[in-house]
């Protein structure tokens, strides 16, 4: 799909979700308040959007726990950690209003949200019921530890506290290994099941309809349509006969495992693990996070440009698109064109190098430095007549004399860099200008949000105490350590002996 480029910045964290901070001044001094914490509503929230809150901890959890996308994690109490909270407060504040606005518009009621949200709360109901109860803790008495040190360990060790804990720790990995081994068999124990290898064997696949039942668990029966994406190969794009996995015994693997995996959703709805904080916790994230994917993905497809709008764009922004050439310059700036035309003559007769020539004549006070080495010069960037000269000059031939408001100019070019991205019918090209345009209307549809549709508040006197406050702390931890036996100098003192080399003795 052309516009997965978006998918990727919406996969690591709900903040993370979204391509661009959306704030401005106007917008700031329309939708945010400088208010007393009393305002703010309670100790620790710094922002709120609509009826969401942000608070300070939960920014510093999701800095500190996540790669935040395009985010360092600068040290606690610094500016540069305050500078990067706040643009992440923006971001979060971003993502609350479009989760806001996918419920607005119905998001959480299309089948994309409904079903996608289906299989994630049963992932997380497989996964606890196999933990909990499949596996579940795996005690440990005190007669097996005896009988195990007994059968297998020397008489002269000591059966320790170390020891029996050691003890402990294999019997614990043999006993789950055990489990696991048989978890299938207890799991599927009472329950009818009848798989239909004709159904789902690859011979099938030409004649074969979504309906068709591959299964039968119990009184429910497992058609084709249920099991064809685990059934699919590596190349989602291949022709029927390479489409899915052509092995029937890999088939009847990922069968087997569907099998299981819908036991224990069934079997942890029925010990009413879906009633449980720990699966509230657990899907509590996702449900929103997902929810701000499907909004995501129905407004990408509205905005898709027709090719003569994407054109439109590209010549419109091709300033921002395109990479011009550039050239890697040395030059030498006199006062008069005679001074230049000499120097230029001795360069060419070989008597002095440009380098030399640079830094002995050359007005620019760092060109002894630099020996008139200009670096990288992009086109379009310099004196008009200048710029228009060196970029047309051959490389490695010494050019002028030519006129600019600095003075007269000798010019080499020393490498070139093409223009990149000229050209919108380049795939590569047409790909970035997409890139672009998605990308802009995305942030023009978050700051609308933010100054039409969706109250923002953001409180900056409380965010700055809580700044000062972990600055202060911050400050204490260090003078604290720097203390005469603290404990932070007592660990470096013990550092100290492992890092230092022993002083070798001298004949």
């Amino acid at each position: 799909m052309q516009f997965q480029f978006l998918s990727k910045a919406f996969s690591v964290l709900l903040i993370s979700l979204l391509l661009v901070s959306c704030g401005n001044d106007e917008s700031a001094d329309k939708n945010s308040t400088t208010s007393s914490q009393q305002e703010a509503g309670a100790e620790g929230i710094v922002a709120t959007v609509g009826d969401q809150v942000i608070t300070f901890n939960q920014l510093n959890t999701m800095l500190n726990s996540s790669p935040m996308v395009g985010l360092s994690i600068p040290a606690l109490g610094t500016p540069e950690r305050n500078q990067v909270i706040i643009t992440l407060l923006d971001k979060v504040i971003s993502a609350n209003l479009l989760y806001l606005d996918a419920k607005k518009k119905g998001a959480d009621r299309q089948t994309a949200y409904t079903s996608g949200m289906k299989k994630f709360e049963d992932a997380v109901l497989a996964s606890m019921y196999k933990s909990n109860i499949l596996i579940g803790d795996i005690p440990v008495t005190e007669e097996e530890v005896a009988s195990y040190y007994d059968a297998n360990i020397d008489k002269d060790t000591e059966l320790n506290d170390d020891a029996k804990l050691a003890i402990e720790s294999l019997i614990r990995k043999k006993k789950y290994t055990e489990l696991k081994a048989t978890q299938s068999e207890r799991l599927r124990a009472g329950t009818e099941i009848k798989i239909n290898e004709d159904v789902l064997g690859k011979d099938a696949d030409v004649d074969r309809s979504d309906a068709a039942v591959v299964a039968t668990v119990g009184d429910k029966s497992i058609t084709w349509s249920d099991v064809k994406i685990p059934m699919r190969g590596a190349d989602h794009t291949a022709s029927l006969d390479e489409f899915y996995i052509d092995n029937d015994e890999e088939r009847l693997e990922r069968l087997q495992q569907y099998i299981d995996n819908m036991l224990m959703v069934d079997k942890a709805i029925a010990a009413g693990l879906d009633k449980t904080p720990e699966f509230s916790k657990r899907t509590a994230e996702y449900r929103k996070s997902h929810l701000i994917n499907v909004h995501r993905a129905g407004l990408v497809n509205g905005w898709k440009p027709s090719e003569d709008e994407l054109m439109t764009y590209f010549v419109d922004n091709m300033d921002k698109i395109s990479i011009p050439e550039t050239r890697k310059v040395q030059m030498v700036v006199v006062k008069t064109k005679e001074e230049a035309q000499r120097i230029k003559d001795e360069i060419d007769s070989g008597k002095i190098t440009m380098f030399k020539a640079a830094q002995d004549f050359s007005l620019d006070p760092n060109a002894k430095r630099t020996l008139g080495e200009m670096g990288w010069v992009s086109q379009g960037t310099g004196f008009e007549g200048l710029d228009e000269f060196t970029f047309n000059l051959e490389p490695e031939t010494v050019g002028g004399p030519v006129e600019s408001p600095a003075g007269w100019h000798l010019v080499k070019v020393l490498d070139v860099k093409d223009a990149q991205y000229q050209n919108f019918d380049e795939p590569q090209v047409h790909r970035l200008t997409l890139r672009m345009y998605m990308k802009q209307k995305y942030n023009d549809y978050v700051i609308d949000l933010r100054n039409n549709h969706f109250d923002v508040a953001v409180y900056q006197d409380e965010l700055a105490r809580l700044f000062q406050e972990e600055a202060d702390y911050i400050a204490g931890l260090i003078k604290k350590a720097k203390e005469e036996g603290s404990v932070t100098e007592q660990r470096m003192d013990d550092m100290q002996k492992w890092v230092t080399p022993p002083t070798l003795p001298t004949e």
